[in-house]
């Protein structure tokens, strides 16, 4: 019996095979004996798992700060030039 982390490495594995396959989801979860659902399910797992979560190190070229920007989780920019108190309550808000 498969457990949870088996299923998960099979799946991702079978989301990079339907990749790199060109053919549409449909035909190839019938090749495979899959539901299109369970598919779909997997690629979005996957996507999840690569984009970027939580804050990540930003460093300024040749040391001059020029302009700070702020961007949210749900895309909102927020600007706010090199002021770093309001950077703070920037990122606090979230």
């Amino acid at each position: 019996m498969n457990t949870a982390q088996e299923k998960r490495s099979q799946m991702l594995s079978l989301v990079e095979k339907w990749r790199g396959s060109g053919q549409p989801q449909q035909e190839f979860c019938s090749f495979h004996g899959i539901k299109l659902h369970t598919l779909s399910y997997w690629i979005g797992v996957s996507k999840e798992e690569k984009s970027p979560s939580g804050f990540i190190e930003v460093l300024p070229k040749n040391n001059a700060i020029q302009k700070i920007e702020v961007i949210y989780p749900n895309g909102v920019k927020v600007n706010a030039g090199v002021d770093l108190a309001l950077v703070s309550k920037l990122i606090h808000l979230y």
